[in-house]
């Protein structure tokens, strides 16, 4: 009798909640399936672990889905159930600690052949530290001679450390580069968390993941410390930093329900600023978002899918639209028209593949004095290395002259 009863939960378990990761058609698939789930996102080191940026869509009876365009190599994930509860994938290829006691699903995804496939991750005898080396060269050409003048040359050496510790996930970003060989802190946030509390301290770092505005989180250029509480339908946070000898905070909130979540923030009015209250919907996959001071500021929309990502935003004071957007990893559009000034600027990059590792690049460029320019080139692409040539114009400042443009990062 234990024996049927023991099954028959077992069958029912099954059948209430599941999971799978595997590769279609040169994309993963994560799925997951929870038939009392009101939302389901998926949160992993390919979006930062960001809880809400990523939601999965709910296809058929319980059934939840999304998925990814992602490049080679080592992966982890978790899935957040209705906003607050963060579930391992029963069925994951492999695991790693989560820093918190528990454990993240991972993977690898290698290329085969000519084909993604998932494996299990990659045991890497030194994981607390990753990195990665970018070069950027920009010459200009001399068409008389065909010869290469003043050249321009940038290095960037990162060092991130990110040691696993049960309750606590850290995180320091060294660099250096060719102004100064010498590593200095970039970065550095700190975070604890439970199912009910958070705490963390930041320097130069985006560490209060309730910031999801279109501003850059004030945590970015200052130093200080943030707490903060999760309730059933709210999670609310206070960053506490100093700036000009003096203690300042401000407030984010964000209230959910069903498929809705609300974001708030709030900076009081000091003797140098006024007070900004900023507010963002999102439902459906899309986002609304607008900012308040002693007027509105601006208003922004987004919308995503998994292929296709659009945004607009509208700054008040100077009468000025901006627009993105992105549809799958081809093709991205970007522009700017200012009403009052009549002023405007287009420009389109696209990323053709032709072959599984290497991409055709076209960049176009115009504007209202009618500047057109172009770049065209052609990208690189293995394992953790990419590398980018392109001839062409300076959108910035030359659309007489061509130039020579040459980036390359590895990340290990």
């Amino acid at each position: 009798m234990k024996k049927v009863l023991l099954t028959a939960f077992l069958i029912i378990l099954s059948i209430v909640s599941f999971s799978k990761v595997y590769v279609y058609k040169g994309v993963v698939v994560f799925e997951y399936k929870d038939l009392t789930a009101s939302s389901v996102y998926l949160a992993g080191s390919f979006n930062n672990w960001d809880s809400t940026a990523l939601q999965m869509k709910k296809i058929k009876g319980g059934l939840w889905r999304i998925t990814l365009k992602l490049s080679p190599g080592d992966y982890q994930y978790k899935f957040v159930i209705n906003g607050t509860d963060w579930k391992e994938d029963p069925e994951a290829p492999d695991y790693a600690p989560d820093g918190f006691g528990g454990k993240n699903g991972a993977f690898s995804l290698v290329l085969e052949n000519g084909e993604l496939k998932i494996k299990k991750a990659t045991k890497q005898e030194f994981g607390i530290i990753s990195g990665s080396y970018v070069f950027d060269l920009k010459s200009k050409i001399d068409t008389d001679t065909y010869s290469l003048k003043t050249p321009t040359l940038s290095h960037v050496f990162n060092l991130k450390i990110n040691p696993e510790k049960s309750g606590m996930k850290f995180e320091a970003n060294l660099v250096a580069d060719n102004s100064s060989w010498q590593f200095r802190l970039e970065s550095l946030k700190v975070r604890w968390e439970n199912n009910r509390f958070v705490f963390g301290l930041f320097n130069n770092s985006s560490a209060n993941t309730l910031w999801k505005f279109y501003e850059t989180n004030i945590e970015y250029n200052k130093s200080g410390f943030y707490g903060g509480i999760k309730l059933r339908v709210a999670d609310v946070v206070v960053d506490i930093y100093s700036e000009n000898n003096e203690l300042k905070y401000f407030t984010t909130a964000k209230v959910g329900f069903e498929n809705t979540y609300i974001y708030l923030g709030y900076l009081p009015a000091t003797d140098e600023t006024t007070m900004n209250l900023y507010i963002r919907a999102e439902t459906l996959n899309v986002g609304i978002e607008g900012k308040y001071s002693d007027s509105l500021e601006y208003l922004k929309a987004d919308f995503i899918n998994d292929n296709l990502y659009i945004e607009g935003i509208y700054t008040l004071v100077n009468k000025n639209i901006e627009f993105y957007s992105k549809i799958t990893s081809l093709l991205e559009i970007s522009g700017n028209y200012n009403i009052s000034e009549n002023t405007y600027f287009l420009i389109g990059d696209l990323n053709l593949p032709i072959l599984e590792d290497i991409n055709i690049l076209t960049d176009v460029y115009y504007d209202n004095s009618n500047n057109l320019g172009y770049k065209i080139g052609v990208e690189f692409i293995n394992s953790n290395i990419l590398a980018e040539l392109k001839i062409g114009h300076d959108f910035d400042m030359d659309f007489e002259n061509y130039y020579l443009f040459i980036s390359a990062k590895a990340e290990f």
